[in-house]
């Protein structure tokens, strides 16, 4: 089962519009302000201490924002824009950390404090954007001699103010205001419910569990001491859930897995998730839009609603023939065990994939998880970026940070600090359940560096050998994960802080991370650290070309499942929200674009977060693919670490940023304008 991830955006950040830029001359190696030092950036406090860090930054906020109004005489890039940036980095503190905080913090008090400042940074920016006063600041701004990247960013707030209705009639703007509240307040809910939602299913004996690593059978043995009436349970943690669905013999026990994780956060997500859609369509037709999707997708690549429909038909229309074929596959591997079987079911086919894969290409997967402990794995993702990028790590140690599991790390470049990041990648309770990338702080040049964090559910490890070995779908995201955080702190030099970090495009953020992911399939990447967890041997240039070759059967498959999700995303947010049954929108989607029938009595969407926080672009994901494999031709190329192409890919694509359009950026590291041939051949490699 390939575990899909998203950049955790979120409502809050969306709201800011944060984009990116090139990096202009000031220093990109060194904070010069000490305000914004690395350690007056604190990394854990109790709610108290929260509630005050927002109050703190907030009014610093308020005093720049009215400091600049009332600058009199002409407005310059130094009396109005430079305070203006130092008031976004106020709020970029706010809302980066109680998105972080409220979603992953241990204490629920905590969470909480950051859910509260998450609602009061969105007010304060809502705020922000129906701020005539402000709106005319931007545009008053004398920008003759400004470099391009200042221009662009004036050039995105005036859009994004106008976006907002700064120009309607007070009541409008008033109504707005209030929708951007109830969206974030509703939002917030959505999440928690998620997060606090951990199901399970409980076994009676370690003889239920056939077919399963014996590591895997092991570990839930030892818990089970601790469970009540000593009984096996398995949870919707991806760590539980993601080998039990690939490995369980038992029918029965899969199905009753598949129904827990799709119903997590039913029913009571049902009615946050309808209001959701209600709200956004409300905002989209007070300032003038058909539809949210609309809106929402107009300053994207693909410029509308339509356009995004009409691509995901498109990917559906090449790869459903061939994902139905896959299907009939699995369908024989199942009747060899059950002769009446008639079709298989959504909990059928991550099992039967794998028994399909084992005797079609002689991969053991089993065998191919002793090669991935999570140690080996975590260094030697370090190890293969460094070197791809020309950047060291250097664990910190002693920091306060807000579990004992989380890490932090130094990104060196030529000797000098460039940035921060913070691993917390384990389950525990109310954590975020997927994996992602949040942002800590922005970074802007010569003021602050960039921080970033990764928020995962990896297996973890007890200090054994092979205690946390990870399916190669992990070692996968690990490195899609790594790559928003290289991207985010790569491009977070910027002077602006509002286009600084990860701020191109939505429908194009993915793409750099998903082209990552092909240094975790390739025997000159994998033989750097993919080591036998016993007997320490490199994993074989035969088992990784066994992996290759199996990689794609079942892609078919995968992509016409993105194209569902998708198609339940865009399908939300372009119905009439008043009359929509999410349920029954999901089943007529489920009919229409998915391989597998609709599993009876679930209800995916309560648990569907990108339904949140990407809202009507899910098609990101497909879009994004299609770039990633036009990106990737150089490196097929000229080799997977091939200097010159490495250096013009991390300083024309990742360093930027959003400074320009993404569809320039990448015109100008291939050589002529993308296109979507790469991955029509990619798609075809499995039909």
């Amino acid at each position: 089962m390939k575990l899909l991830t998203a950049r955790r955006l979120g409502a809050i950040a969306a709201l800011l519009m944060l984009g990116g830029c090139a990096a202009d001359e000031r220093s990109t190696t060194m904070t010069t302000n000490p305000q914004w030092a690395m350690e007056n950036i604190p990394l854990n406090r109790n709610a108290a201490q929260f509630s005050n860090f927002t109050d703190e930054h907030l009014a610093w906020a308020d005093t720049l924002l009215k400091q600049t109004l009332a600058v009199a005489g002409p407005r310059t890039i130094d009396n109005t824009l430079v305070s203006l940036n130092e008031m976004w980095m106020h709020l970029d503190m706010v809302a980066s950390q109680s998105e972080l905080f409220s979603q992953a913090h241990p204490d629920e008090a905590v969470r909480g404090a950051a859910e509260d400042g998450s609602k009061r940074v969105s007010e304060f920016v809502t705020a922000l954007w129906l701020n005539p006063d402000l709106y005319k600041a931007y545009t008053d701004v004398d920008l003759k001699r400004a470099d391009a990247a200042t221009k662009f960013m004036v050039e995105k707030a005036v859009r994004d103010f106008r976006r907002e209705g700064v120009d309607r009639e007070p009541a409008v703007r008033e109504k707005i205001k209030q929708i951007n509240k109830d969206i974030v307040d509703i939002g917030l809910t959505f999440k928690r419910n998620i997060a606090e939602d951990t199901r399970f299913i409980e076994v009676e004996s370690p003889s239920d569990l056939a077919g399963l690593p014996q590591d895997y059978v092991d570990a839930r043995v030892k818990a089970s001491e601790k469970n009540p009436g000593g009984k096996l349970r398995i949870t919707t943690d991806y760590p539980d859930y993601v080998p039990f669905m690939k490995y369980a013999h038992s029918d029965p026990l899969r199905k009753a897995m598949a129904a827990q994780f799709n119903n997590r956060a039913y029913p009571a997500n049902i009615e946050p998730l309808k209001q959701l859609i209600v709200k956004r369509e409300e905002k989209a037709k007070t300032l003038g839009y058909q539809n949210w999707a609309d809106y929402v997708t107009e300053v994207n690549m693909i410029e509308s609603a339509g356009n995004a429909q009409a691509f995901v038909d498109k990917v559906q229309g090449i790869t459903r023939a061939a994902a139905d074929r896959e299907i009939a596959v699995l369908l024989d591997y199942k009747k060899k065990t059950d002769p009446g079987a008639a079709r298989i079911d959504a909990w059928d086919v991550s099992y039967y994939m794998n028994k399909a894969k084992e005797d079609r290409y002689q991969v053991d997967t089993q065998e191919v998880r002793k090669y991935f402990d999570f140690p080996d794995v975590m260094g030697g993702l370090l190890s293969v970026t460094g070197k791809l990028f020309g950047i060291e790590y250097v664990q910190v140690k002693g920091l306060p940070l807000w579990h004992e599991d989380v890490t932090a790390w130094d990104v060196m470049k030529d000797g000098k600090r460039v940035g921060r990041f913070y691993l917390d990648l384990f389950p525990r309770p109310d954590k975020y359940k997927h994996a992602a990338q949040f942002d800590y702080c922005q970074g802007v040049a010569g003021e602050r560096l960039p921080q970033a964090v990764l928020v995962c559910n990896f297996p973890k490890p007890d200090g054994k050998p092979g205690s946390a070995l990870m399916e190669h779908g992990d070692v996968v995201t690990f490195f899609h994960e790594f790559g928003h955080l290289l991207h985010n702190i790569l491009a977070g030099h910027q002077r602006w802080v509002r286009i600084s970090g990860i701020s191109t495009e939505w429908d194009f953020v993915e793409a750099p991370s998903q082209m990552l992911e092909e240094w975790a399939w390739r025997y000159e990447t994998l033989s750097l650290f993919a080591r036998h967890f016993e007997t320490r041997e490199p994993i074989s240039k035969e088992l990784v070309g066994k992996m290759l070759a199996a990689r794609f059967f079942g892609e078919s498959f995968h992509w016409a499942r993105q194209t569902w999700l998708a198609s339940i995303s865009l399908g939300y947010y372009t119905s009439n929200a008043a009359t929509l049954d999410t349920t029954q929108k999901m089943i007529e989607l489920t009919q229409r674009y998915s391989p597998v029938p609709y599993m009876d009595d679930t209800h995916f969407q309560c648990s569907f977060g990108h339904l949140d926080h990407y809202s009507a672009v899910y098609y990101t994901y497909v879009w994004s693919k299609g770039i990633a494999c036009d990106l990737f031709s150089p490196f097929e190329k000229h080799g997977m670490f091939d200097r010159a192409t490495a250096k013009r890919y991390r300083e024309g694509i990742l360093e930027p940023g959003g400074s320009r359009k993404a569809a320039e950026l990448v015109r100008d590291f291939l050589g002529r304008e993308y296109t979507l041939e790469a991955f029509e051949r990619y798609l075809k490699q499995g039909v």
